[in-house]
Order: C-alpha cells, then structure tokens, then sequence
C-alpha cells in the first residue's frame, strides 16, 4: 500500500481540525477535565469551555503547579515550620548568635576551678594564701587557691597543685603566676599539708623552692613558672 504523501497527511490534519468541537484546543481526543474547585474558574461556567475559559484553567493550573514546585523545592522550609525557631536553632549551631559575656569566677581558699577564653578568676581575702594560676594557650585560665591550714569543705594545700593539674589536661600552657603571701610559705606545704605532716617545716621565704615544686607537680618547665610576693587584699587574674 502507499505510503501517504505530506499533502494527504496536510488534509486529514485539516479535516481532524474542523470536526473538533467549537472552543476545544487543537488536537483535542476526548472531554475536558471537570471544572476545578470554586476560585479556580467563574462561578457558574457550564458546557463547552470557551477559549477564555481554557487559557484560565490553563493559567489556574500552572499557578497551582509552580506552588507546589516552590514548596518541594530544596531551599524551601517543609510547610509549618516555624522560621523563627528554625533561625534561633542555626544561630545557636552555626555560631551566629552573640557571644555571651565572658566568665567570671571566685575561687575561694580551698577551691580550684576553671574559665573559658577571656574569663577572669578573682581569689578574696588573700592573705597567707598562695594563689596558682595557669595561663593556657586558648585563653583560659585554671587557678587555686591554696591556704596554710584547710577550710571547711576546701582542699588541703597538697591536694591543689593535683587538682590543677588534672583541669589543666593535656591543654598547652603559657605561663604560671604565683602569687600571695609567698614568705609565708615552705615550699614542703605543696606536697604535704601541715595538718598531715608529723614534723611541718618552718615557714621561710624561698621563692625558687616554690617555684621548682609547682614546675614538677604541674610537669612544666620552671621558666614558665613566676612567683611574687603580694599584698593582703583580693587578686583578680
């Protein structure tokens, strides 16, 4: 059989266009979709659409798609999620939020704590106390303050330079103050309390004893290590 020519294929796509039904789009196979909900076309549309009406339900059907396209799309928060709480969450993952005040801590005879970077450590009533405090490579601080006799619910004077230690870590240190009533002091104190001791050394000045004590306690070279004689008041490091 022969093929059609392009002529005859040209004729039956005219004849094709001229039996379709009156207001129906070209190509048309069968009957239009019902009508939409209310809003989507004029209330009270009925019959055969008009070419208006078509572009309308074409243009109602495009709006619908893009909005749901926009809503699955990967920028586009999941539907009910509250975009506040979303920000306040990242900025508090992501760093974005302000950085609060730094910290600021009293150590009292006793005591050893420890501040993030920036923080300050305030030790009151220093008087024939010493106080240690490690300066760390992040900008934090570690300090104790270590009395001749123990305070209740503190520690004993040769319990401080362990507890340092153990807050220290394995954190890099810049240097170490030692300050207070460093005559005083018998270096012997650091390593065992008097209260503990049978025969308790005589209290001396010896700066470079005390100096050696907390370097190999702390396991730092003893360079690092200042020790200085303060008066009787609060010190703030």
């Amino acid at each position: 059989m022969p093929e059609p020519s392009e002529g005859d294929a040209l004729h039956q796509h005219e004849r094709m266009d001229r039996n379709r039904p009156e207001g129906h789009p070209s190509g048309y196979r069968g009957p239009l979709p019902p009508v939409g909900p209310a809003g989507d076309l004029p209330r009270g549309t009925a019959g055969s659409l008009v070419p208006a009406a078509v572009t309308a339900l074409q243009h109602a059907a495009g709006n619908a798609a893009t909005t749901s396209a926009l809503a699955a799309g990967p920028r586009r928060p999941p539907r009910g999620t509250d975009l506040t709480v979303q920000r306040a969450e990242n900025d508090s993952a992501g760093g974005g939020a302000s950085v609060g005040a730094a910290e600021a801590k009293d150590v009292a005879e006793g005591e050893v704590k420890s501040v993030g970077p920036g923080g300050t450590i305030t030790y009151p009533s220093v008087t024939s106390c010493l106080t240690i405090t490690v300066y760390l490579r992040d900008g934090g601080k570690v300090g104790g303050h270590a009395s001749l006799y123990k305070t209740p619910g503190g520690m004993y004077s040769d319990q401080i330079l362990p507890a340092i230690k153990a807050q220290v870590g394995q954190r890099r240190v810049k240097k170490i103050d030692v300050s207070g009533a460093v005559s005083s002091w018998n270096p012997a104190y650091l390593k065992t309390a008097i209260e503990r001791s049978d025969s308790a050394p005589a209290q001396k000045n010896d700066p470079d004893g005390i100096r050696a004590v907390v370097s190999s306690t702390l396991g730092r070279q003893a360079k690092k290590v200042s020790v200085q004689e303060t008066r009787d008041g609060t010190l703030t490091r």
